[in-house]
């Protein structure tokens, strides 16, 4: 191979396995997983990869390998030259022999959500419209339908079928394909949780709803239509984030196989291994950045094997082969779609915030594991999170056995910096756009503005005690966090100029000032101490002299006489040394 070429950025790729051959992108060989679904002789397969894990390009893998398709001289395309010098060419004849045997329906539930029933019909519309782009044309040319059948194949060309033929398409579509090429037919579906989990996370902020009830019923009749005794389905391969055992979406269907992060397979096919990696940083010639790239995409374990994100792996490497630098190097995650789980996780219960910041700081923590799950487990099970969280990729399982009552259970934690860095933005959206809006800041600020130092230190607990430990719990965090609540209540002045100096904090309500001068013992400081949260005593008198060092700079910068002078709503002035230390506050009156 040519040492010059580059990545393309993933804008310019569309996910298609056949750019890597016609645009020359560097490819690694994941083909080897043709020959394990065909020699596994399953008709359907379940495949579960976190997002943004190769699910998608797998689909497109095995849809250029068997589709078959006319070209524009009505004669079968080969697609044989698109896997030259890969695996699946030293497969063996039984492997070969279905290489462009097929039809193949390609149908993407990646956008089939919405509020409504209505809606998610409409999405569900839209994507079989797009499923019909590859042989509509012709099924209505060739095909010897009636004109019911032809009024029928049109509404699902155009998008517009009906809630009664809907749930049909996949089962007309494949007997129409038969009866026009004499062949079975390949059904890929991707993303095919999608509509589930967005039903269950809208129902959980909408209590007395019931989308996802209707939703269940919608893609269950829609999936099983098509794949339950179905003769003319040669395979049906099936991907998503999780698998769904207790919706009964694949009711009825003959024995599926079902791939997910825990079973042994004989070679990864959808994350990069270290091997792998290593491979392509040595091609690129920035081996140095191994252990950099290590600390923020590796990090998980599938089936027994150490697997890096390749979706934010391959953006990692093209930034730093097209000259961005260190700033490649970054949470790719947090661009593509939502991180609703997350988000939903850390809303919802204070206790989960609590494990996840323990699991950020990088302790594991033990908890049960489901593998036949339901999204019904959320709000029926709160505990049900943490196996979500592990299969979608937000965490990683260190061990995993079985307890005293023969159930699963795993020591989790967060597997990487980019997690780290997604959950983080997560925390700090809550805290600051969530929590600290809605509390209400009369009772602290009267407290201020009256000199009742018990009550206001009370005020700021309250808040603090339902925080996590992953904040930097540094003074800026504590400074905009006091900013943030006096400025529902007050007209806040920031670091603005009074006197000799710039105050932390000016609050100006009623007719009084209040200044607070903050200062800070952080988690580095007490371990550079060699102290430990139980050693009270001690840290009390560290924040005592840092209440020391805020009172003289109140006053050798005269910020009293300064804010009585400069605002002339403030008839009186209330001035405080504030000092924080993790989920601690103390203070005292400057006069």
């Amino acid at each position: 191979m040519s040492q010059d070429r580059r990545l393309k950025p993933f804008g310019e790729i569309p996910e298609s396995f056949t750019a890597f051959k016609d645009k020359g992108i560097y490819y690694t060989d994941k083909t080897g997983f043709i020959s394990y679904l065909i020699n596994q002789e399953r008709k359907i397969c379940v495949f579960t990869r976190p997002r943004r894990f190769g699910k998608t390009l797998m689909l497109r893998t095995l849809q250029t390998f068997f589709e078959y398709r006319l070209d524009a001289d009505g004669k079968p395309v080969d697609n044989r030259r698109y896997f030259e010098g890969l695996k699946v060419m030293d497969a063996g004849e039984d492997v070969l022999k279905e290489m462009g045997q097929y039809p193949v329906i390609s149908l993407s539930f990646k956008n089939v959500y919405g509020d409504t029933c209505e809606k998610i019909v409409s999405m569900l519309n839209d994507a079989v419209a797009a499923a019909c782009v590859e042989h509509g044309k012709m099924i209505m040319a060739m095909g010897n339908l009636s004109t019911a059948q032809k009024l029928c194949l049109q509404s699902f060309i155009d998008g517009n079928a009906s809630d009664s033929d809907l749930p049909k398409f996949l089962r007309l579509y494949m007997q129409w394909l038969k009866d026009v090429t004499g062949r079975n037919t390949v059904v890929l579906l991707d993303e095919y949780d999608v509509p589930l989990q967005q039903a269950a996370i809208y129902d959980n902020h909408h209590p007395g709803t019931d989308l996802f009830e209707k939703t269940v019923k919608l893609i269950g009749n829609f999936i099983s239509c098509g794949f339950k005794s179905n003769n003319n389905l040669a395979y049906g391969i099936i991907a998503g984030c999780m698998r769904v055992a207790k919706e009964f979406i694949f009711t009825g269907m003959n024995n599926p196989g079902v791939i997910d992060v825990t079973t042994k397979l004989p070679d990864e096919y959808w994350g990069f291994t270290e091997e792998e990696v290593m491979q392509m940083l040595r091609y690129y010639h920035i081996e140095d950045k191994y252990s950099e790239i290590e600390r923020w995409y590796d990090g998980y374990q599938f089936g027994g094997r150490k697997v890096f994100n390749p979706w934010s792996l391959l953006n990692a490497i093209r930034g730093l082969v097209n000259g961005e630098g260190e700033d490649a190097i970054q949470a790719y995650w947090v661009m593509t779609s939502g991180n609703d789980i997350i988000d939903d996780v850390i809303e919802r219960n204070p206790q989960h915030r609590e494990l996840l910041a323990r699991m950020m700081l990088d302790e594991a923590v033990k908890v049960k594991i489901y593998k036949n799950i339901s999204y019904r487990d959320l709000k029926q099970n709160p505990d049900a999170i943490w196996s979500f969280l592990l299969y979608t990729g937000y965490l990683k399982a260190l061990r995993v056995a079985k307890d005293e009552d023969d159930l699963l259970e795993a020591n989790v934690t967060v597997p990487n910096t980019e997690i780290k860095t997604v959950m983080r933005s997560s925390l700090r959206h809550w805290w600051k756009n969530i929590k600290l809006a809605r509390y209400d800041a009369h009772a602290l600020l009267r407290a201020l503005i009256c000199g009742d130092i018990p009550n206001a230190e009370r005020e700021i607990k309250l808040v603090l005690s339902d925080s996590t430990s992953v904040f930097d719990y540094n003074e800026v965090f504590y400074h905009g966090m006091l900013v943030g609540l006096l400025g529902n209540v007050a007209i806040v002045r920031s670091n603005d100029e009074y006197g000799e100096g710039r105050p932390d904090i000016v609050a100006l309500a009623e007719d009084t000032g209040v200044i607070l001068e903050i200062k800070c013992v952080t988690p580095k400081a007490l371990k550079n101490a060699g102290l430990q949260d139980n050693d009270r005593a001690k840290i009390k008198a560290m924040m005592a002299i840092k209440l020391d060092e805020a009172e003289k700079q109140i006053r050798d910068n005269e910020y009293i006489e300064a804010v009585l002078d400069d605002e002339p709503i403030a008839l009186t002035v209330k001035a405080y040394a504030v000092c924080f230390c993790k989920k601690w506050c103390v203070m005292r009156e400057v006069k």
